[in-house]
């Protein structure tokens, strides 16, 4: 006991900057060599708990501006210094992918309030074009309402509508000029001669312009459109609750069909896997990007699909020639096939999704 009770003595009179704060071990570096620890000062404060937090909850620390930046920069590097051995000089890649699914997340939260996400739907289930083909096709389809326009008159108006729909039901509308194009949004000003039902129906109804469009609160064109907004609502609750989960499930996916394209070459399917896991990760960060683009430029979905089909197929091809030490050729025909399985897959997996989806909103309908 007296010997024990000299040593914790002789123990407290030394430096603390020498020995570990836990164990009391010597130290020889930033971190103890016995139990781990990182060197700290016996005084925390605000900023270092915060840090710490940070690091043990949100999984950042100093590696990952670093990683983050050799991910960008230098395609297929990480999978290739990892899978080398060399752990330590990066964020592993499972920590890495959760930080860039909790920044989307926590961006989602703040930003992506339902209103936003109810108006996109709303602007989904109200494309004009796509109502009024589905009115048109129904209206078709009633043999009664057929009946009536036969001995309807027909007047002459100014209609705001898909100039295809005179040619796909010439017997209801006939196209008699085209004012003018909307130029790709698939809606056209015509000089249309309908019969008079519609009207009196309010088929079609005026706006403040006087030009007619197709009313979307009539007709079973209407109900089809609720019952649209309803599944998406569904699907997009859905892949929010599920979405990281959804996400870093495609890494195994994508490392199959790594797999299947390389079956030539003798590599283990835990090459694949890496090579997988930071190519998800570049694409969440893409998608973050992409994401705050959407918030504060509002550029149209087209222009963001087609920047994100770009960009991450650029990538691919490049981190695929880095790991898998392949000519350009072979790399771009390899990714090309190896993405067309990934996405046949996640395909698969999106239907499952609107299936589940159906399913869900037709139990709470009683359909």
């Amino acid at each position: 006991m007296e010997d024990q009770s000299t040593a914790n003595s002789q123990n407290n009179e030394l430096d603390p900057e020498k020995r570990c704060l836990n164990c009391g071990t010597m130290l020889h570096g930033t971190y103890c060599h016995n139990c781990g620890q990182h060197v700290t000062a016996h005084k925390m404060n605000v900023k270092g708990f915060i840090l710490n937090y940070l690091d043990n909850a949100f999984f950042w620390d100093g590696q990952n501006v670093k990683t983050l930046r050799l991910l960008i920069g230098r395609p297929g590097f990480l999978s290739k210094e990892y899978l080398a051995g060399k752990f330590v000089s990066q964020v592993q890649p499972m920590k890495l992918n959760m930080f860039l699914v909790l920044v989307f997340l926590t961006l989602f939260v703040f930003y992506g309030s339902d209103q936003r996400i109810n108006d996109s739907m709303h602007r989904i289930t109200s494309d004009e074009m796509y109502y009024a083909a589905v009115q048109m096709d129904a209206l078709a389809a009633d043999q009664e309402f057929l009946e009536k326009i036969k001995t309807s008159p027909r007047d002459t108006i100014n209609l705001v509508a898909p100039a295809f729909l005179a040619q796909e039901h010439p017997s209801i509308i006939t196209t008699h000029q085209l004012i003018y194009d909307s130029e790709g949004k698939s809606l056209d000003l015509i000089v249309a001669i309908v019969p008079r039902t519609l009207i009196e129906e309010e088929i079609i109804v005026p706006d403040d312009d006087n030009e007619y469009r197709f009313n979307t609160k009539v007709g079973s064109a209407a109900e089809e459109m609720d019952l649209l907004y309803a599944v998406l609502e569904q699907m997009m609750a859905i892949t929010m609750q599920y979405f990281p989960l959804i996400l870093l499930l495609t890494a195994p996916i994508l490392a199959l069909s790594l797999l299947l394209v390389q079956r030539t070459r003798k590599r283990s399917y835990f090459t694949h896997f890496i090579f997988s896991m930071h190519y998800i990760a570049f694409v969440e960060l893409i998608i973050i990007v992409l994401y705050i683009a959407h918030l504060t430029l509002h550029p149209s979905m087209a222009l963001l699909n087609f920047l994100f089909t770009i960009f991450s197929c650029i990538y691919f091809a490049r981190a695929f020639r880095t790991v898998y030490e392949t000519t350009w050729f072979r790399s771009i025909t390899k990714a090309i096939l190896s993405n067309v399985i990934y996405y046949t897959i996640c395909i698969a997996i999106f239907m499952l999704i609107l299936l589940i989806s159906i399913i869900i909103v037709a139990a709470k309908l009683e359909l």
